[in-house]
């Protein structure tokens, strides 16, 4: 799914079925017994982890079309994992 990061006018630009999409994710997690993750935290999420290796996730338009890098389906206790690094993240934040 492609998200767009408008710099010109520091929007977020979402695909018209981005919310359909993230309610089907959700159904596969919960599916498995992970909770369903916000819309917002999924942009959140991908956005922070392309910035940690800019060396390998930033790519011009051109490059991103030939890139082998592919997403990889996520385990169900891959999401527990990254779902409770976030539960433990907001816990701390909010103390």
């Amino acid at each position: 799914m492609h998200v767009t990061i408008d710099l010109d006018r520091d929007i977020i630009i979402i695909p018209d079925n981005f919310f359909k999409r993230i309610a089907e994710e959700n159904e596969k997690l919960q599916k498995y017994g992970a909770e369903p993750v916000k819309p917002i935290d999924r942009i959140k999420q991908s956005y922070e982890k392309a910035m940690e290796d800019t060396d390998n996730r930033l790519l011009t338009q051109s490059n991103a079309k030939t890139s082998t890098r592919s997403k990889k389906a996520m385990t169900p206790e891959e999401a527990r994992k990254v779902l409770e690094a976030e539960a433990a993240k907001e816990t701390k934040e909010t103390k």
